[in-house]
């Protein structure tokens, strides 16, 4: 069970013993704004609304299935009489839809009044998923009957191994801010084993507990690469990925590590390939900082993919390079042909020629029989690996080059502890200033 501090939760409580180590304020270490950073909704009030929607949620939701947002929203909204906590009437208002999902439903979320995945996401598309999976390796011999009929002669013990599959040290995500970056980043995902997160602006908490548990559950660490507007908020994104997905490791994945690697579009990115920008919106409330950090105003993440889509696939490629190894699927083909070479020598050092050929005089009478009896001589005449030593299946691991770990540029780092991790997160929100 994690040690909590004060009767606070496991998020709150990791937050308070830093807070006690640093010496310093609850501010000084909080990232996102406190009514939205998982580290500080474990508040009365927070509990108070997390307590709240849960109930609605019980009463509207049966045992094990899943709802959106939207659906609780009106599920709540026909019953009429139910009032907030606050006393007021739920009502189908933007006022109360905004709380229902800003408010109450991050706190009911990241304080366990509500499980995660009991919330559907009908506003992001989902992921693409090509991260490789654990493959256990297993070997065996065959006696080489299949489903075609066969000349005895043609019975040869012929070693078979499972589990020769090149799976990279790390498991990959790239999140994209926008759709239309699917041309460029798919093929990218597909050859790197990279899972595609390509919602419509920010990601959502559901999509980033999914990211989360599915690296968990994988058992490599994440590496995660984002690309976003230039922009205060595309500026911002990588700074919430960073700061949940912490939250996610804290609250329920102790042994989920990652580290957060801002691919595009930087401000130099702009400046260096002389793409178009536009005005900050008047609403922008970012925008005196931002101009006052960057000198810029804003160039979305879509001119780069537009106008220079080779440059972008070789931005993003140049990022997987410290993390990837290219030989690895060559250097499992060779190991592979090797261990079969090796272990056929094995097999045909120790074959007892003798049973051989018994076998193979039982099968020519038997093939003249029916089609029907190929599965009955598949059965008799399959060696048991148990009479043959084959030699112990090695696939190659992969090889991360030293050198290449200085050319990483992570926001987050994997050796970052707690405090380093929400530091850097904290700088890059503050636009690099204290």
């Amino acid at each position: 069970m994690k040690r909590t501090i004060n009767g606070h939760g496991a998020l709150r409580s990791v937050l308070e013993e830093a807070r006690l180590h640093e010496d310093c304020g609850l501010g000084e270490l909080t990232v996102l704004s406190a009514a939205v950073d998982p580290y500080r909704l474990d508040t009365a009030a927070g509990h108070r609304d997390g307590a709240w929607l849960a109930q609605q949620f019980n009463g509207a939701v049966a045992r094990g299935k899943k709802i959106h947002w939207r659906g609780l929203h009106y599920a709540i909204v026909v019953q009429g009489n139910i009032k907030k906590p606050n006393g007021e009437t739920y009502r189908n208002d933007d006022d109360n839809w905004s709380w229902l999902i800003d408010s109450a439903g991050k706190a009911a979320r990241w304080l366990g009044y509500i499980p995660f995945d009991r919330i559907s996401d009908n506003r992001n598309a989902p992921p693409i998923i090509h991260r490789k999976a654990r493959v256990n390796v297993a070997s065996f011999v065959s006696i080489g009957l299949d489903v075609t009929v066969p000349d005895a002669d043609d019975i040869n013990p012929t070693p078979f191994a499972e589990g020769f599959k090149g799976r990279q040290a790390y498991s990959f995500a790239i999140f994209g801010e926008k759709a239309s970056l699917e041309d460029v980043l798919l093929p990218i995902a597909r050859a790197k084993q990279a899972d595609l997160y390509l919602p419509t602006g920010e990601i959502s908490d559901t999509l980033l507990h999914q990211m989360a548990s599915d690296a968990n559950k994988d058992g490599r660490p994440l590496v995660v690469f984002t690309l976003a507007d230039c922009d205060p908020s595309g500026h911002q994104m990588s700074v919430s990925i960073g700061r949940k997905l912490q939250a996610f490791r804290d609250l329920l994945f102790p042994r989920f590590t990652f580290e957060l690697v801002p691919v595009a579009l930087t401000v130099e990115q702009v400046s260096d390939l002389g793409l178009p920008s536009t005005p900050l919106k008047e609403t922008e409330k970012r925008a005196d900082r931002w101009r006052d950090a960057f000198g810029v105003e804003q160039t979305e993440i879509d001119a780069l993919a537009t106008l220079r889509p080779d440059t972008l696939r070789e931005i993003v490629e140049q990022a997987f390079e410290p993390y990837f190894d290219d030989t690895l699927d060559d250097r499992v083909e060779e190991a592979q042909s090797d261990w079969e070479e090796e272990a056929q020598q094995a097999i045909d050092s120790q074959i007892d020629a003798e049973s051989l050929a018994v076998l193979r005089e039982e099968a020519a009478e038997r093939l003249t029989e029916l089609q029907s009896a190929i599965d009955d001589i598949n059965e008799r005449l399959r060696l048991s690996a148990n009479h043959f030593t084959l030699p112990v299946i090695e696939v190659p691991k992969p090889e991360i080059e030293i050198e290449a770990e200085g050319d990483r540029q992570a926001l987050v780092s994997f050796d970052d502890d707690w405090v380093a991790a929400t530091r850097s997160l904290i700088e890059r929100k503050s636009y690099g200033r204290p």
